[in-house]
């Protein structure tokens, strides 16, 4: 009965690993970094350029993987895209490509899918947020501050 059971979730792993080992090599990863310092300076360019503004320490930003010398290119919570020195850079997480969406105008966030429903937030324009699943024309998503809930899909587009 054991050897059975050993066997069964065996075959079991192998069906579900040939599943998703395609779908995870077609979709390309984006890195979730964090600043480690405080006072990083977003820069027009990669090097001594001007700066656009400057980042606390511990501000999360999205790095598509574009560097030049010692620096890469992040885009903030609030859609500003700019160059930080990657020594000021650390490891923070990743996502899938495909679920990054930004707002295309100032977006509210409900508790369930209806606009009578309790409003959780409002999200501001170009904004970016994770869609997790889509139905009736309403996505579930997370906020890049981690509050979740539902929008209609028409106000968002594609990252």
């Amino acid at each position: 009965m054991k050897r059975k059971i050993l066997l069964l979730a065996v075959c079991l792993m192998l069906v579900v690993s040939t599943m998703v080992a395609p779908l995870s090599a077609s979709a390309a990863t984006w890195k979730i970094m964090k600043i480690n310092v405080s006072g990083a300076h977003l820069r027009t360019g990669p090097g001594d350029y001007p700066w656009i503004k400057s980042l606390s320490k511990g501000t999360q930003v999205l790095f598509k993987g574009k560097t030049s010398k010692a620096f890469c290119q992040v885009t903030t919570k609030d859609g500003s895209t700019g160059w930080v020195y990657k020594e000021y850079l650390s490891n923070y997480g990743a996502v899938n490509s495909k679920q990054v969406y930004r707002t295309r105008s100032k977006t509210k966030l409900y508790k369930s899918p209806s606009t009578s429903a309790r409003r959780v937030t409002t999200v501001s324009s170009g904004a970016y947020v994770l869609v997790y699943a889509t139905r009736g024309g309403w996505a579930y998503v997370k906020t890049t501050s981690g509050k979740g809930g539902y929008v209609k899909t028409s106000s968002l587009k594609k990252a």
